[in-house]
């Protein structure tokens, strides 16, 4: 099968590293079986510092739980193995994230690849994965951004794999409201320029006929902006009340702070990835009571890590500074990767790791997961929740499910408002 081509912004960002389609020489590429015992090598790639930093906050937190459950190795096919967890940085920009993942192939030699934290991290390390040969699991990114190309075709696939959700699921999700709520059914759609942005656009667009709604699209523009003016007075001109919006948190703060003073005030936010965090609202304030984004997991749900036992309860519980919902899937992505090491027979074999993740089906502390079934091949879809953020009994906020019907074993905790 062909590897899908490198883009020239990732080779941009991993030239003078060398060798970008060798096979890392501690993979086999055949079954022969593993020699002797040693160390497995999982690299890490997240966002640890940029725009995007916030997504990778807990990540000490996170990675100091994978490695105790695992500081006794792994036995696999008769064999004993230590693990080895390398970390990179991808300084929340593509260039970076190509970078670090040509670093942990070519310098460090891992078996296996994790990359985390929207298309930014996750498409080029899996360019990088494809190139050289190396197994790769992705998490926090709608799998439809990974998956097909900027002309919609599906990317050439052998090596690396998605757990996520999917963007036309969640906006279908909102939808539920844009639909039923009293509104003018005008959508105002908040979509920076890059590929959260494009992707949400064109499928609100496709959408919106069905739901009977009017697209009013922001135009692109780039993370970072400081004025939202003209977007704010082209919302105003067309009486949008319903908003969807997928910017990087600082940008949807200050958007939202500008919309207030400019008096902008829909009946309806939906927010995808930018009011994720606790952290986001607080910045916020009363101006984030009821707007609704997202909830992929909380410490609420009913799972358990298939590493050690741990409840979501206990894992949320632990961090100190107070859960975050990426924490939860950068933790099962070790799980899974885990899995499919143990199912491969020799975690050295990158035909056997592969050909194990291609059927895998298991349990996390996130959820079920299940890549035999897709909804497309490499993919195992995450179904999600909708929350409201609501103010706290004890101060701050917290973020209230609303919406459980994708899944039902988290239960609600309130019905939808009206901003």
């Amino acid at each position: 099968m062909p590897h899908r081509k490198l883009s020239r912004r990732t080779f941009l960002g991993a030239a003078g590293i060398a060798g970008l389609s060798a096979c890392s020489s501690s993979l086999k590429a055949t079954g022969t079986p593993a020699t002797s015992t040693g160390t497995i090598k999982i690299g890490f790639v997240s966002p640890q510092t940029g725009s995007l930093a916030i997504f990778g906050q807990p990540n000490s937190y996170v990675l100091s739980k994978v490695r105790a459950a695992l500081a006794k190795g792994l036995t696999i096919g008769g064999k004993k193995y230590s693990v080895e967890i390398i970390t990179k940085d991808s300084q929340s920009s593509s260039s970076g994230a190509a970078t670090a993942a040509s670093q942990l192939i070519q310098q460090d030699s891992v078996n296996f690849l994790i990359a985390t934290s929207t298309p930014d991290t996750t498409n080029p390390v899996t360019e990088q994965a494809e190139a050289s040969g190396v197994p790769c699991l992705n998490t926090i990114c709608p799998w439809e951004q990974w998956y097909y190309d900027s002309s919609g075709a599906p990317n050439t696939l052998k090596y690396s794999y998605m757990y996520f959700l999917g963007s036309q699921e969640e906006l279908k999700l909102f939808g539920t409201y844009w639909k039923s709520e009293p509104t003018d059914k005008v959508l105002g759609g908040l979509w920076p320029n890059d590929v959260d942005g494009a992707t949400f656009q064109k499928y609100a667009e496709q959408l919106a006929p069905g739901m009977g709604l009017k697209v009013v699209p922001s135009g692109a523009y780039a993370d970072g902006t400081q004025d939202f003016a003209s977007i704010i007075a082209k919302f105003k001109a067309n009486n949008v009340q319903i908003l969807h919006a997928s910017p990087i948190p600082p940008d949807m703060i200050t958007f939202w702070k500008q919309a207030h003073q400019d008096g902008f005030k829909p009946k309806i936010a939906s927010i995808s990835k930018a009011l994720l965090f606790p952290s986001a609202a607080q910045a916020l304030g009363s101006l984030v009571d009821n707007v609704m984004t997202p909830v992929w997991w909380t410490p609420q749900f009913p799972y358990s890590s298939s590493l050690n036992g741990m409840t979501a309860a206990a894992f949320g519980a632990g961090y100190s500074p107070g859960w975050t919902q990426p924490m939860g899937f950068n933790y099962a992505v070790f799980e899974i990767a885990v899995a499919a090491l143990k199912a491969s027979g020799d975690p050295t074999d990158v035909n056997a790791v592969v050909s194990a993740m291609s059927t895998l089906k298991g349990t996390t502390i996130t959820g079920d997961y299940d890549f035999a079934t897709g909804p497309v091949p490499h993919v195992s879809q995450v179904p999600e929740t909708l929350g409201q953020w609501r103010p706290s009994s004890t101060g701050g906020y917290d973020l209230v499910i609303i919406n459980d019907s994708l899944l039902p074993a988290v239960p609600t905790q309130g019905s939808f408002e009206l901003l």
